[in-house]
């Protein structure tokens, strides 16, 4: 059976229309395994990657690039539609065993080539549609138990479930490279289904290996019509194919002569290099001493290859076989996905990093620079929460464990496009402080701020708060579910008084429910309005709620604390990082996602970036149109 949080998320999902066709998502490739997350491990077959679309008992095999492969595996095709999904899309890979037990691409090609399609198994590892119900929202987690709950009744053994492995990336890939396997891949478990390249899905391999597309070829001097090596290349970002080197490994005299009648068929008197990129003497394996032969860009070979040399070849290669499923024109040269840090060279926003490798979070092993490059990278998410906003900052620097510093003026902190607002929004005070720009955001954190904290006020209405924000609190004893109910109560609550709210994680233990307004009511009403709301809850529900602040008063039970709409009052923003372990993030999210959250810190500065850039719709694009007032609502709590 699945959880309940499976089952409610199934319930909640959209229904739609499946469509006709699905592009898949796509793993980065990454130099070594995320440091924290909700990440688990899959073995990275060594097959083809297929997409199983089932309507009406009938399924349809596609490569990832849209090709109807179903004639090829007829037999493969009605064990799927043996599953008896009403409608649905599988993510797969074909596979064939070899003797080893372990997969073999060169078995999977021969199995294409001789017929035997039947020793072709089919790994499923994601469920993005399921009867007339589209999941790609959800979580990898929620949909991996759907998924595996279906495969769990009988159907044929050719149909697997992909194994998950919850355990530390390095183990789990020096085990798969011990035992000969291609790698892993890495998938955030929280993260939605985009059909793109993601990293929420990152691949690790135990030795570079990628598709190269053949531009050439020469002569095998031992034995005629036969091909010595493969003159290789990749696809620059205009279109031009530039040379990588070449292999003259991995293929035996049957496969030599085979991929020599192919390519004759397709040769051609120009080279298909690029001038600046063409191949030049002593690139080619020293089993390669005939001339070149040019062939028009029409093959896809995978090889494997031991480095890239600094000018951009590849070395000790050997090859594995062609690709058919692959586009020679999609064929790019393949970068691990640097750490933030090494892709910005210490540098963010052209400010410089000092001190950049300082650990800030000791039960994380997250720097200084993970932090601002963090900021960097979500600027344009956070920057409409500062912007023409009174802001507090939080500083750290010695990290959370140390000294933590709150700044609500600008004391010459030193933060490069600082705005320093009108004396006049608090009189008798220093002036505060607002950030409005990327530049500012990056600076700030650069000079150790962790968090940012903002008032409820814009200067533009300075007097009038544009926003409730109600706070849930827990005790100790609250479970996340509980928690979960209080702000599905809470919503509920306020939406009887005629208000709709959104929902944002705190980064930390709690939630909280923001009430967008029109700039019109003062503090001193909106702050009483916020008290009202929670007294009236905590004494209609007084075995969750209370109303007083202060640990002894809420044990096993939920503050929820209206105090920050006083004047002056700040709450952590919308995206900002909390100086805590893990350095969780404050997430805005949509209410229909409330039940498959895990806790306020499900997010960190580590996985933020990744959820943000895959998210396909915003929670919060309502938030910002929203123009409500409270004189209906005081009204109806009778103020």
């Amino acid at each position: 059976m699945i959880s309940e949080a499976a089952a409610r998320a199934l319930a909640r999902a959209p229904t739609a229309k499946l469509p006709q066709s699905l592009e898949p998502q796509l793993a980065t490739l990454a130099s070594k395994p995320p440091a924290s997350g909700e990440w688990r491990y899959e073995i990275k077959f060594d097959g083809y990657r297929l997409l199983a679309r089932i309507e009406r008992g009938k399924c349809r095999l596609f490569t990832r690039n849209g090709h109807d492969w179903t004639e090829k595996i007829q037999s493969l095709a009605r064990a799927v539609a043996e599953l008896g999904f009403k409608s649905a899309w599988l993510d797969c890979e074909a596979v064939v065993m070899g003797k080893n037990g372990k997969p073999s691409f060169n078995a999977l090609q021969n199995a294409f080539d001789s017929a035997g399609t039947e020793a072709i198994q089919l790994f499923v590892f994601d469920l993005p549609w399921f009867n007339g119900k589209n999941l790609t929202e959800l979580p990898l987690r929620l949909r991996r138990e759907i998924l595996k709950e279906e495969l769990e009744r009988p159907h044929s053994d050719r149909i697997r479930t992909a194994e998950a492995f919850d355990v530390p990336g390095s183990s789990i890939l020096e085990t798969a490279c011990q035992m000969g396997l291609e790698g892993v891949i890495a998938k955030r478990q929280d993260a939605p289904y985009v059909s793109r390249r993601s990293e929420t899905w990152l691949k690790l391999k135990c030795r570079l290996r990628q598709e190269f597309v053949i531009g050439g070829f020469t002569d095998r001097t031992s034995a005629s019509r036969q091909i010595g090596s493969l003159l290789l290349g990749v696809y620059d970002d205009d279109g031009a194919l530039g040379s990588v080197g070449s292999v003259g490994t991995g293929f035996n005299s049957t496969d030599a002569s085979t991929l020599w009648k192919k390519l004759v068929a397709l040769e051609t008197k120009r080279s298909p290099f690029v001038a600046a990129h063409a191949p030049s003497k002593g690139r080619w394996s020293k089993r390669a001493t005939g001339s070149e032969r040019w062939v028009k860009p029409e093959l896809v070979a995978e090889v494997r290859f031991g480095e890239w040399t600094p000018d951009g070849y590849i070395r000790h290669a050997s090859f594995d076989a062609l690709r058919e499923d692959k586009e020679p024109s999609s064929i790019r040269r393949e970068s691990p996905a640097l750490t933030q840090a090494s892709r910005a060279a210490k540098r963010a926003s052209g400010i410089k990093v000092s001190h950049g490798e300082r650990v800030i979070d000791a039960s994380t092993g997250l720097t200084k620079l993970d932090l601002v490059l963090y900021y960097e990278r979500i600027a344009e998410h956070i920057l409409p929460h500062l912007k023409r906003r009174p802001v507090a900052l939080v500083r750290g620097p010695s990290g959370i464990a140390g000294a933590l510093f709150f700044q609500k003026h600008a004391d010459r902190i030193g933060i490069q496009d600082l705005e320093e607002l009108d004396a006049s929004l608090w009189p008798g005070h220093k002036s505060l402080l607002s950030i409005p720009s990327t530049q500012a955001l990056v600076s700030a954190a650069q000079l150790n701020v962790i968090e940012f904290h903002t008032w409820n006020i814009t200067v533009d209405h300075h007097e009038q708060p544009d926003r409730v924000i109600f706070d849930l609190d827990p005790g100790k004893g609250v479970t996340w579910s509980l928690l979960q109910e209080a702000a599905t109560l809470t919503r509920g609550f306020l939406e009887q008084l005629g208000l709709q709210s959104w929902l944002k994680t705190s980064g930390g233990k709690g939630l909280h429910v923001v009430v967008p307004l029109a700039p019109k009511a003062d503090y001193e009403t909106v702050a009483a309005f916020s008290k009202a709301v929670v007294q009236h809850i905590a004494k209609t529900v007084p075995s969750r709620f209370v109303d007083k602040s202060g640990g002894a008063n809420r044990v096993g039970k939920i503050f929820i604390d209206y105090l920050r709409n006083s004047h002056g009052a700040t709450t952590a923003s919308a995206f900002s990082a909390r100086a805590r372990p893990g350095l969780g993030v404050s997430m805005p999210v949509s209410w229909e996602q409330l039940d498959s959250l895990t806790g306020g810190a499900q997010w960190t500065i580590q996985n933020a970036a990744p959820y943000l850039e895959s998210r396909t719709t915003d929670p919060w694009a309502g938030y910002w149109k929203s123009k409500q007032t409270l004189t209906k609502a005081r009204a109806a709590i009778e103020m």
